[in-house]
């Protein structure tokens, strides 16, 4: 997770050329909306999923990030390119079915407010 925050959020950032990266938006939603969303799903979630806090429901936007890069953005590139979204995609598939696990921030909220 933090590696796709280092390497995807972070562009969302910086300014090259006079520019910051340009966000595909291939659902044509509103361009501030897919800026944010892209923008959350890059910066925002990695830092959540990593201190364990809400990570099922925060990987959603990822994921759905993710898969529209295979499925959409990439679907006439060469597997070269389109391994990684698909592999970004499988791993925060598991990391949702999975779970936060005992060492999250989630665990011990959730233990600590409704411990019995």
């Amino acid at each position: 997770m933090m590696e796709l925050f280092r390497v995807h959020g972070m562009k969302k950032f910086r300014v090259e050329n006079g520019q910051r990266e340009q966000v595909p938006n291939p659902l044509h939603l509103p361009e501030k909306l897919n800026t944010m969303v892209a923008t959350f799903s890059d910066t925002i979630v990695p830092i959540l999923v990593f201190a364990g806090l809400g990570t099922r429901i925060f990987l959603l936007p990822t994921i759905g990030v993710t898969a529209i890069g295979y499925f959409v953005v990439h679907r006439k590139d060469t597997v070269e390119v389109r391994d990684v979204p698909y592999m970004y995609t499988l791993s925060l598939l598991l990391l949702w079915a999975l779970g936060s696990g005992i060492y999250s921030l989630d665990h011990y909220l959730l233990t600590t407010f409704f411990n019995q």
